[in-house]
């Protein structure tokens, strides 16, 4: 698999992508923009090895092609990508996600949407240089999310089937032999004639590692009413499960056991968004495996959006705001430095009005989320978008010049170009920097 030519490396980096039929506004579609990092149900997409001090990233390329690469800290140098695959279309909705193994090797999934979900596997552990092919997921399914929760195991979960086919649940896979197969799928959660819109995050540490979920569920109703009433885009409530078995029991907050597949009547609901929508943006975990859970409460006729936390607090959920911003679609990342040192980067600030992303802001809270200030303006004057942030899986404390990579493009439609490219952050950098492969 050929690597990007040195005379296109100060090239367009990422796929340009628009999506869904506007509401009130006067946009011909509801997100348009730099995608190369969409979306956030795509989990995880950057994963730090300590193992190399390397943090490896996969984005979906000009051509919307499954692309890797990774940053050595050692150098503070990115080395040329790698093109894993191609896609049928410019759906960045088939951009891919990584997982790295107990032994080093790297599993990339991409290609889903609504297609199979295909999986490729380094041939070497920590090498980005050589694939061979995988087992495919399933024939119609979204949003893979690859963890290892035990040893010599793969575990990914996935929204089992196109929206608008009638319910699309969230499912479960499980490999023993490095994807070679799959076993069958299980279906964690099934909402009646309601899509599934979900985000994970496994714990660091020994086996059986936990894993969290939080989702929202699309409006509901026959298909064609919710096209007609453009709910198709309007997610309502957050719920929430976890499993500390390795993905076969889930259990509520509490500790209660979930029967699977887990419905709406018996899921346990940490926020009603009443008639306004909600858009997951990030789920990390404090030091004692506590979840703590980003997402934004949208008007939908305005798409004007507040930007709330989530966390579980002494057995009971906490909910706190954060800011606001003018799009749902503005996508932000939550960073643990400490647990009394949280960081939110995300575009709140905007550079095309009314447009998804904007400039990306730092949001700090030194007393667990209860209260944020605004503590650095990463970017400004922009003339287009920084928007799709991603934290990096797995990152270490000392590693703080490189936390969150992005996209940066121009969101209006039709845009003045279609040229994306990827920016990165951390704490240790004075500013943020263009992602320059070597």
């Amino acid at each position: 698999m050929a690597k990007d030519k040195a005379s296109d490396l100060e090239k367009s980096q990422g796929v340009w992508y628009c999506c869904g039929t506007a509401n009130t506004l006067p946009h011909k579609y509801v997100y348009s923009g730099p995608m190369a990092t969409y979306c956030m149900w795509h989990r995880p997409m950057a994963v730090y090895a300590p193992q190399v001090d390397r943090t490896f990233f996969v984005f979906g390329n000009p051509d919307n092609s499954p692309t890797i690469s990774f940053y050595d800290h050692k150098s503070a140098a990115f080395t040329a990508p790698v093109v894993l695959g191609a896609n049928p279309d410019g759906d960045a909705h088939r951009n891919p996600t990584l997982l790295i193994d107990e032994d080093g090797f790297l599993y990339v999934f991409f290609g889903a949407h609504g297609h199979p979900t295909r999986v490729v596997r380094s041939v070497s552990p920590f090498d980005i240089s050589t694939w061979s092919k995988a087992a495919d997921i399933e024939d119609d399914n979204s949003y893979p999310q690859p963890w290892q929760l035990r040893a010599g195991e793969l575990f990914v979960s996935y929204r089992g089937a196109a929206a608008y086919r009638g319910s699309a649940g969230w499912r479960c896979r499980r490999s023993r032999d490095g994807a070679a197969s799959w076993d069958d799928p299980v279906t964690i959660i099934k909402f009646d004639e309601c899509s599934i819109y979900a985000v994970t995050i496994a714990e660091n540490g020994p086996y059986p590692r936990n894993i969290h979920i939080a989702w929202s569920r699309l409006g509901g109703g026959a298909p064609e009413e919710v096209e007609k009433k453009h709910l198709w885009c309007r997610r309502y409530h957050v719920y929430y499960a976890y499993s500390d078995d390795g993905g076969a029991t889930w259990r509520r907050s509490d500790g209660s056991v979930c029967e699977l597949p887990i419905s709406e009547d018996n899921a346990e609901k940490i926020y009603d968004c009443g008639e306004h929508g909600v858009w997951l943006k990030d789920i990390q975990l404090d030091s004692n495996g506590g979840p703590c859970i980003l997402f934004l409460d949208a008007v939908i006729e305005t798409f004007e959006s507040v930007w709330k936390l989530a966390r579980c607090v002494n057995g009971e959920w906490r909910i706190t705001d954060i800011t606001t911003s003018d799009h749902m679609y503005d996508a932000g990342g939550l960073v643990f430095l400490a647990d009394n040192d949280l960081r939110i980067y995300g575009p709140t600030t905007p550079s095309q009005p009314q447009e998804d992303g904007g400039e990306i802001e730092e949001w700090t809270s030194h007393d667990r989320g209860d209260t944020w200030t605004n503590t650095k303006h990463l970017t400004s004057g922009s003339r287009y978008a920084h928007n799709q942030v991603r934290t990096v899986f797995n990152h270490q404390a000392g590693k703080g010049d490189f936390r969150v990579i992005w996209s940066y493009g121009d969101s209006n439609y039709p845009p003045e170009t279609r040229d994306v490219y990827l920016y990165y952050y951390g704490e240790a950098l004075g500013e943020p920097r263009r992602v320059r492969f070597g």
